[in-house]
């Protein structure tokens, strides 16, 4: 029994030198299977051997397996008939499957969604004619807000106290809207700051000329920053975002010039403008441009850090799919400088801009 157990105990080892070469592939087609499982269990969540009682809830991934298995006909073991071939015309194209690999013979790989792992990472964005509903008109300015008269803001500086709620938790930051001009140009920068969480850089530049507002350049930072260029000699609007160029139409604007635009016309004439009256603007993103529509409604008394104060509210309503609501109110009594700017994402997400402070910048 002394002389067997040192040999029991080398084919308790796996790999010991000792184990017979059968025993030492044996364990290690184990081992690899064994490794196999666990990488495929956390790639679906559950594991492979889990076959769940009826009714007991599944990962997503194993839910959309376990439909493609039961709506297979051999899957389900139902017998099915056969039916004629339906002739099909002859195909124009060549339907081979495409090759999997990259033009450079690379093989390609892709994650679990059919993403190309080795592509740059980018935003689908359509333009123009590809779209069902062409966010704006390429030709002419028909339905956009004609400018006839406007009066840029004075140069101020608003102070913000902001509230918000991202996934179901709500927090608090500050912003801050730096605006100046000098009757020949402008710029308006907007900072949103929240301890521990960074901040956002919205900055607009550009002229004030016969369309009001005239940008230049638009840039959004957060960690990187991207930015568009209105290029008036060549009538085109251009993305660093590598988006598809759009057309520049009279009277655009971006997120940011948008709003001051808005205040622009309000203090030239209130009067054109009564509760119920629509602007719209094409409106410009670091990465897209699309027509912004903002109905006017009635006043409202806002109850702000700043105080009390009059302003008229404007309501953009989401028209599509994820499309953000925004809610803009302007006092008459502060030259009609947005004082609240309130958005809401399709998901609940808000965020809520309350005037705090207003002052005359230092420069």
């Amino acid at each position: 029994m002394k002389e067997r157990c040192p040999a029991m105990h080398a084919r308790a080892l796996p790999f010991s030198p000792s184990s017979p070469p059968h025993l030492q592939r044996k364990h290690a087609v184990l081992l690899v299977a064994g490794v196999l499982m666990l990488h495929l269990w956390l790639l679906t969540g559950t594991p492979l051997w889990f076959n769940p009682a009826p009714g007991e809830p599944l990962h997503p991934k194993a839910m959309l397996t376990r439909q493609i298995e039961v709506a297979s006909p051999r899957a389900a073991q139902v017998p099915t008939t056969k039916t004629p071939p339906i002739a099909k015309p002859a195909p124009t194209q060549n339907t081979e499957a495409p090759s999997m690999a990259s033009e450079s013979g690379k093989p390609l790989k892709f994650d679990d969604f059919g993403h190309d792992l080795a592509a740059p990472l980018s935003l689908p964005v359509r333009s123009a004619e590809a779209v069902d509903l062409p966010p704006f008109k390429r030709a002419g300015t028909e339905g956009l807000t004609e400018v006839t008269s406007f009066i840029a803001p004075d140069s101020a500086l608003l102070k913000y106290k902001v509230e918000g709620q991202a996934k179901g938790l709500n927090y608090w930051a500050s912003a801050e809207l730096n605006w100046h001009q000098d009757g020949k140009t402008y710029e308006a920068r907007l900072e949103v700051s929240a301890f521990l969480l960074g901040s956002r850089v919205q900055v607009s530049k550009g002229s004030l000329g016969p369309e009001g507002l005239m940008p230049t350049r638009f840039g959004d930072k957060s960690r990187n920053e991207l930015a568009a260029h209105f290029q008036r000699d060549k009538g085109i609007i251009s993305f660093s975002a590598n988006s598809p160029n759009a057309p520049l139409l009279t009277g655009a604007q971006d997120r940011l010039s948008v709003v001051l635009q808005i205040s622009s016309l309000l203090a030239a004439d209130p009067t054109r403008f009564p509760a119920g009256t629509m602007l719209s603007f094409q409106t410009v993103s670091q990465r897209e441009a699309e027509v912004w529509q903002f109905l006017v409604e009635k006043d409202e008394l806002l109850h702000l850090p700043f105080g009390e104060i009059n302003a008229i509210k404007l309501n953009r309503k989401p028209r599509r799919d994820f499309d953000q609501h925004i809610e803009l109110w302007f006092a008459p009594t502060l030259g009609y400088l947005p004082v609240r700017l309130r958005i809401t994402n399709a998901n609940g997400d808000f965020v809520d801009q309350l005037l705090s402070k207003a002052e005359k910048p230092s420069s």
